[in-house]
């Protein structure tokens, strides 16, 4: 990386590429900081905030917990920061099976992050509702973190999703859901799930971070 350009990047940010996904619409990869991040037109979509609330979710569920995880699944994968806090902030060394439905996020992920470098990493190309659907393994730890731009799928408040979601659980696995609460309807959707969470899973909690983000630890 350019070292002039990573010292400017604290004053202002610095695109470095911009392209157009038919899945997410605009995505770029910017220079922020001295750090690249990848942001759609509303959101950051990896190594920015996100990368920080997914790292606390993790932290709430425990280092003695993550590491005895032998299976991880990640819906919703973007740029893979969540893959890279697991295998580099915890020394996780898990198997992790990422779905992403959007092809070119994957490959921005890929080029400027060097995601498909990691192993025992496996990528899967699909929407993640079909997937939940078909798969035939089960996992320690799942983390979802779907989204489109800023906007999250109705499918992943309905009790079909979680109840999927709950039988790929082994028991006294743990799930992490990243969700967005920015107005009072986006509250009282959450606390309706959380009402339906409490009655699948052995423990439920609710975790209010970085403002307009909100999530979901739950443990079978």
């Amino acid at each position: 990386m350019n070292f002039t350009k990573k010292i400017i990047s604290y004053l202002y940010p610095i695109k470095v590429k911009e392209i157009s996904s038919k899945r997410s619409g605009s995505l770029e990869v910017t220079l922020v900081n001295g750090k690249l991040v990848i942001d759609s037109e509303n959101a950051n979509y990896s190594y920015g905030s996100l990368q920080q609330v997914l790292k606390i979710g993790l932290t709430h569920i425990g280092l003695d917990n993550l590491q005895k995880s032998e299976n991880i699944l990640v819906l919703g994968v973007a740029g893979g920061s969540v893959i890279k806090t697991l295998r580099n902030d915890f020394n996780i060394e898990a198997k992790i099976t990422g779905v992403e439905i959007d092809p070119d996020v994957i490959e921005l992920a890929n080029t400027y992050f060097k995601l498909n470098s990691i192993s025992n990493l496996e990528l899967v190309i699909e929407d993640a509702f079909q997937f939940i659907k078909t798969t035939q393994e089960t996992y320690d730890l799942i983390i979802i973190d779907i989204f489109n731009d800023s906007n999250m799928p109705n499918e992943l408040f309905e009790d079909g999703f979680w109840t999927t979601i709950r039988q790929l659980l082994n028991n006294k696995g743990f799930c992490l859901f990243n969700s967005i609460c920015t107005s009072k309807k986006d509250m009282n959707r959450n606390q309706q799930l959380n009402t339906l969470l409490e009655n699948l899973f052995k423990f439920s909690k609710q975790l209010k971070t970085h403002r307009i983000n909100e999530l979901f630890i739950l443990e079978k």
